[in-house]
């Protein structure tokens, strides 16, 4: 799913009667980035409808950035990895480098 498609949801806001009366329609609405806004009297009562699938990847991607926050955070880790980086790709260029499939036999 596209970085767009992730930080920019589609809203589409019904309110809690709507939601009891069109249960099975207000479902169905959730899809992909499609999230649906349940209203409330109060923002903090607010609820949000989204799809597994979106919000698993919402999760990983999450993730994801924590990771390499993590990683650039870690000043000793960076400037090793900053280190070797012109030598991998070298190598890489040179041939000098196996593929993930070959190292670990996937295919």
């Amino acid at each position: 799913m596209s970085v767009k498609a992730l930080t920019r949801p589609e809203r589409k806001t019904v309110n809690r009667s709507e939601l009891r009366q069109k249960q099975s329609a207000t479902l169905r609405m959730a899809r992909g980035n499609q999230v649906v806004v349940i209203s409330a009297n109060h923002e903090e009562d607010e609820k949000l409808l989204l799809d597994k699938r979106y919000f698993d990847e919402i999760v990983k991607q999450l993730g994801a950035v924590i990771e390499t926050l993590e990683i650039i955070s870690d000043q000793k880790l960076f400037k090793q990895i900053l280190g070797v980086s012109e030598s991998l790709e070298q190598k890489t260029r040179l041939g000098k480098l196996h593929s993930f499939e070959e190292a670990f036999g996937e295919e």
